[in-house]
């Protein structure tokens, strides 16, 4: 049982050591506000030795914890009540993460929106060992982690959902899971890089992205139930403008209770823009994405709480590489549920999830037409439940334990004019457990998992007339194929915290990726017909297999160069060891298919982010150096586009707060090292270099219901190719990259 000084400290931002933070392995909430070893339970169990202590009510709203001045007023029997009390924090601050024995990232809502004006590629691009594919012409976000993207091998999430839709459309293409979500709606974007426990860790093998979308407390105001959201932005060279408005209330549920709703639409609209050489890049084209977001929050009382949600996308562009335009539809729905009794035994998630993405080829740029009426569905559907328990085992030394299971269904259904898009299936299933003994300044967490995968489609459709396929009527299906394993993945992680401010750590994990159904069915790149070639299917794939280690030390102190200041850093080194990697290449019989590579393919590096806060100025870094080259096989860029990144980047951010910290200032320099984009092979390569950006931001929170803001993206209007931007930026040989860009904007909450 926590004492009332732990329960103190949890909400007042006193820290001691942790060891399970739930970003390896809540589905929801990853980094809390206030770090604390029993943080998972804090809430639950700190609600009610408070409660006993004093009349005081503490009020969590997940993203933040609120406190505000209240009124008294004494009951008959003598108990003095209080009104609502506030305590502000707000999830993801940095001083949580750093105390987390694992190479994990978080950003919220004022880092997303203020400083990087909705732009989260940019946002990702800023953790160390973390990249994203972006096409000047891609509405979808690709998060690359240490090297590896695409087919599942980092597991990109809203709110916690899969997103696995992907569409291979011209010689620049490529098989990589895309994610669809209208910028405004984001509130915050969690990293895990390496293995990942629980649900979000199944079938993945390089890690974990989520992406957060607008909850009820970001849009009302502290203390009130009822109120409204709003976000205005205009701009120059591309930016036309940016829009957003949401609502939401709650109120009490037959008395001890609790129920909210909150609803938002957005909608954003761009043009093609300049670069910094004052030459409108052609590629990237207009488009005018719309979103929004229904979510319904119930609490019938303090140990049960379900939340529904919907997130909506819808966009239509061109990306120069396909040739088409792209309609997109995504739709993400959640059902999740917790039952947080207050006790040790049980503290228990379930999450049922849909996401449907629409696909449809309406139109092209004039010059090809062959495969204009294209439609295709991706659905995902999934369930996972896991639960957390503590044993005070006495003597400064207690055991915790993660368990749970996990299913997912990825499938993909398309029309005649599907192309080099198969249709099938992929099932992941997986059970996970977890053991943390904690004596001491020690923690020794060890865990095993087990994946199972199954894989179901065709060998490719009869065309009329072919076969036993009719002569009237459309395509056949041709011979069924199943494939099916699983992989028992351990983990283990030893963490030590010999001084308040130095925490080491060492873990050792396997994770896995099984084959998709686009590697394993693979049609061809040229399935004009819709039949495809079965001679392009490789039904002898195997998964992907990883064994890494993950070496760092996390550093943290206070009241250094000043009375009241804060800093922190996270130093990590990973080496990982990948067998059986998929690439499209010539196999032994001189075919090219998708392959499974004999031998190692090994990616390592160096990843430091860290920060300084003494109220009135601040600074933050984050640094990659690493070697995650990866192998590239025959046609290397054409239909089979891989990210290759630069071997160094690193973000330097720095400013200063005025005006008792309402008015914030700052300053931002970008590093991209030298890159490759593959075409074909190493000769006919193309080399892109590095390149240096220097942006500006500055945001003054007038009152309490309104703030204005600016954003200057590329001051001295450099112009530079963007590192992993695609074959289709590469080969025009215009630089894609943005020239200067000014954003202004004001946010209002009533």
């Amino acid at each position: 049982m926590l004492s009332n000084t732990e329960c103190v400290a949890a909400v007042s931002g006193r820290r001691r050591p942790v060891s399970d933070l739930a970003i390896p392995g809540r589905s929801t909430d990853v980094v809390p506000a206030f770090a604390v070893r029993t943080s998972v339970k804090t809430k639950s169990r700190c609600l009610p030795i408070l409660l006993a202590s004093t009349a005081t009510v503490f009020v969590f709203t997940g993203d933040v914890v609120n406190a505000q001045s209240v009124e008294t007023n004494t009951a008959s029997g003598g108990t003095t009540n209080l009104e609502q009390i506030t305590v502000e924090g707000e999830r993801g601050e940095d001083e949580g993460i750093a105390n987390v024995p694992a190479a994990i990232s978080s950003e919220g809502v004022e880092v997303i929106q203020d400083r990087y004006a909705g732009d989260v590629n940019q946002v990702l691009r800023s953790m160390p060992g973390t990249f994203t594919r972006e096409p000047a012409d891609q509405a979808g976000i690709n998060v690359n982690i240490r090297g590896l993207q695409g087919m599942g091998r980092v597991n990109s999430m809203i709110d916690g959902v899969p997103q696995t839709f992907r569409n291979l459309s011209g010689h620049g293409g490529t098989f990589d899971d895309m994610l669809y979500v209208e910028q405004n709606l984001l509130v915050g974007v969690d990293v895990t890089r390496g293995a990942v426990s629980g649900a979000q860790g199944m079938g993945t093998l390089a890690g974990a992205a989520n992406f957060r979308t607008l909850e009820i407390d970001d849009v009302l105001l502290p203390g009130k139930d009822f109120g409204m959201l709003t976000t205005v932005r205009a701009g120059t060279n591309g930016f036309d403008y940016s829009r957003l408005v949401a609502t939401g209330a709650r109120g009490n549920y037959e008395g001890e209770g609790e129920a909210s709703v909150v609803a938002a639409i957005s909608d954003t609209k761009k043009s093609p823009f300049d670069n910094g050489d004052g030459i409108l890049y052609p590629f990237g084209g207009a488009q005018h994405p719309k979103g929004g977001l229904f979510k319904v929050g119930l609490s019938p009382n303090p140990d049960h709480n379900l939340l529904l949600g919907g997130v909506w996308y819808d966009n239509e562009f061109l990306p120069g590489s396909s040739g088409y335009n792209w309609s997109i539809q995504n739709q993400t729905y959640t059902a999740k549920y917790l039952y947080q009794p207050g006790d040790n035994l049980f503290d228990v998630s379930a999450n049922a999830y849909v996401n449907i993405t629409d696909m449809a080829f309406k139109g092209t740029n004039g010059n090809v037409s062959t495969f204009d009426g294209r439609q295709g569905r991706n659905t995902t559907t999934g369930f996972d439940v896991s639960n957390r328990m503590l044993f005070d085992l006495g003597e400064d030394t207690e055991l915790k334990l993660f368990y749970g299971a996990a299913v997912n269904r990825d499938d993909y259904k398309g029309n005649e004019k599907r192309g080099a898009n198969p249709d099938g299936t992929l099932l992941k299933a997986g059970v996970f457990n977890e053991a943390t003994l904690s004596r001491g300044i020690f923690d020794l967490t060890g865990g095993i998992r087990y994946d199972y995968w199954s894989l179901d489609g065709l060998d490719g459709y009869l065309a009329p007339g072919e076969g036993d396929c009719p002569a009237t009527g459309g395509l056949c299906d041709g011979t069924k194929i199943e494939r099916s394993g699983g992989d028992w993945n351990p983990r283990v992680t030893v963490s030590a915290h010999p001084l308040d401010w130095l925490q080491p750590y060492v873990t050792y994990a396997h994770t896995s990726r099984p084959p998709t159904a686009s590697e394993m069915f693979y049609p061809g790149g040229h399935s004009f017909d819709g039949t495809g070639d079965p001679i392009n299917n490789n039904p002898n794939l195997v998964p992907e297999q990883s064994r890494g280690w993950d070496i760092g030390v996390n550093l943290t102190g206070s009241d250094l160069l000043q009375g009241g200041d804060n800093a922190w850093l996270k130093v990590g080194y990973f080496h990982n060891k990948i067998k059986n990697y998929i690439t499209y290449d010539i196999d032994t019989d001189g075919v090219a298919r998708w392959v499974n590579l004999d031998g190692t393919t090994v990616m390592q590096g160096v990843e430091i982010e860290g920060g300084y806060d003494a109220g009135r100025y601040y600074a933050n870094l984050s640094l990659t150096i690493a070697d995650t080259d990866q192998p590239t096989g025959a046609a290397a860029g054409v239909g089979s586009d891989v990210g290759t990144l630069p071997d160094d980047f690193f973000t330097i951010d720095a400013g200063a707060r005025f005006l008792d910290e309402q008015v914030v200032v700052g300053g931002r320099m970008r590093y991209v090292g030298k890159s490759t984009q593959m075409y074909i092979n190493e000769a006919n390569a193309f080399h892109l270099g590095a390149y240096t950006l220097f942006d500006a931001y500055a945001s003054w929170q007038l009152n309490e219901n309104a703030k204005i803001f600016v954003n200057v993206e590329n001051i001295f209007n450099k112009s530079y190719m963007q590192a992993n931007s695609g074959l289709a930026d590469s080969y025009s040989g215009i630089d894609n990259g943005r020239g200067r860009t000014i954003i202004f904007g004001a946010t209002a909450r009533f």
